[in-house]
């Protein structure tokens, strides 16, 4: 690991002091690690989580040719789905690198932020009823999606539970393995533009007042991230994409983003 690559430590230890209840202590639930705090050792899955009862193989395809958009389930951890669907408006080849099918349902996942492979299997959180609960491919299965999305809940942050407190840009720097730049200042249509001519995956975090801010889709909701996907320089509007909903474009003209959102998180260029 070079000394400009983030450090999932950090993550590690950021996450812990946002989550409400830590559940995720090695010592408490006797998860074996290796020397480098990959948890790469046999470490049993994950809890099913608050919304999910129990965990059931996912037989559907992991990765075709035609990488369908992430989609955010019943779990609050926007920054992680945010920032898959960031890349993969950007560069999906990125995301499907991350995947190595290995035999007997096991894939071994390269997070370019730990430096050995974390291999997981397809078991993901379903209801009562055996549906997925948490995330997928939109329309589809949960497939790449819900497996990237598990391996961070046990390899980063301990558990599915202590993935819904977390900044977009860790999401990011995890997924790509880069450092990430973060604004408070909104910036103009213009600037996103370039942003994106440039190959730059973009997100945009709300705040707790944003749902005074009301939208074509209804009032933003607070504190959740969205991957900002273009902008129309002509007119000033900002074009984003909801994790939740993620095959509908929300355009907002510059007064309401800026009113809207608290920060941006912009990498450099993935093409």
């Amino acid at each position: 690991m070079t000394e400009h690559r983030p450090r999932v430590r950090t993550w590690r230890r950021i996450l812990r002091a946002l989550a409400l209840m830590w559940r995720a202590r090695a010592a408490h639930l006797g998860v074996p690690t290796s020397e480098d705090g990959t948890g790469d050792g046999g470490a049993p899955p994950p809890a099913p989580g608050t919304h999910a009862t129990a965990l059931r193989e996912d037989r559907g395809p992991l990765a075709p040719e035609r990488l369908l958009r992430p989609r955010q389930g019943r779990l609050g951890d926007c920054w992680v789905m945010a920032s898959m669907l960031a890349i993969h408006e950007t560069a999906p080849e990125r995301l499907r690198r991350l995947l190595v099918e290995e035999a007997d349902g096991i894939v071994a996942v390269h997070l370019p932020g730990v430096s050995a492979p974390i291999r997981v299997d397809r078991r993901l959180p379903v209801d009562d009823r055996g549906v997925f609960q948490y995330g997928r491919r939109d329309g589809g299965n949960p497939g790449w999606v819900g497996v990237l999305e598990k391996a961070i809940a046990l390899h980063v942050a301990g558990d599915y539970a202590s993935l819904q407190r977390g900044f977009a840009r860790f999401g990011l720097e995890l997924l790509l393995g880069e450092r990430v730049r973060t604004l408070l200042k909104m910036p103009s249509a213009a600037q996103i533009a370039a942003w994106r001519a440039e190959g730059r995956a973009i997100a945009a975090s709300t705040h707790p007042l944003s749902p005074l801010v009301p939208t074509s889709a209804g009032p933003l909701p607070p504190s959740h991230v969205f991957a900002v996907v273009g902008a129309d320089e002509r007119t000033g509007h900002i074009h984003l994409r909801n994790p939740v909903r993620p095959a509908d474009l929300l355009v907002l003209d510059a007064r309401r983003f800026r009113r809207g959102f608290l920060s941006v998180d912009v990498t450099g260029p993935l093409r």
